[in-house]
């Protein structure tokens, strides 16, 4: 067995510490990036609607639970929407693009994602198993589902708006391409995803 592992390139390239450091390397470096905020946003709005799909799975629904669930939902994107709204004095207006993009990227990942994986298989199963449409289960399914996907769909149309006006503030604040050239954001952008420090 260990013949085979030093004779296999992949398997000996995962087993050298260089690897290993390169790997670490990369997480932190994108955990103390802004970048990471789009991801925790857009996993707390998913565990924000699974967790009202669990609690009303056997009980009816009720309008303070309903507005508490869509809330958390609200309150995750607007976490995601961190980068894009703030992304850091050193950004440049290709930063503001890329936080732009990959908020949109994930974000519609997510809602897409939950109701192709989660919502309308659920609603199938519940339909063979002859669960009665009347019945919580159904309510939670859909109801998680709508709240999560009004969620993302509040986050795009307000990231689209935002990004722009912030590129463009990024772009007068950097002057006339002759003077700085803003567009190429190779090294501002390793100064920002580098964290915080920027402001």
């Amino acid at each position: 067995m260990l013949d085979s592992v030093r004779n296999n390139q992949s398997l000996r390239k995962i087993t050298q510490a260089c690897f290993w450091e390169d790997m670490f390397d990369a997480v932190s470096d994108f955990v103390r990036s802004r970048s990471v905020w789009v991801v925790v946003g857009n996993a707390g709005t998913f565990l924000s609607a699974l967790a009202g799909l669990v609690y009303y799975w056997s009980r009816p629904l009720s309008f303070a639970g309903c507005a508490v669930i869509q809330l958390a939902c609200l309150v995750c994107q607007a976490v995601a929407l961190i980068p894009v709204v703030w992304p850091g004095r050193a950004a440049t207006p290709r930063d503001v693009t890329g936080f732009s993009d990959l908020h949109q990227g994930l974000t519609v990942a997510t809602v897409c994602g939950s109701w192709i994986v989660g919502v309308f298989p659920g609603a199938g199963l519940l339909f063979i198993f002859d669960v009665d449409v009347n019945s919580p289960p159904w309510a939670a399914v859909f109801f998680s589902g709508a709240a999560l996907m009004m969620a993302c769909i509040a986050s795009l149309i307000t990231a689209t708006a935002v990004s722009d006006k912030v590129r463009t503030q990024r772009r007068e604040a950097a002057g006339p391409p002759g003077v700085s050239d803003w567009g190429d954001s190779g090294d501002s952008a390793d100064v920002d995803l580098g964290g915080f420090d920027g402001d």
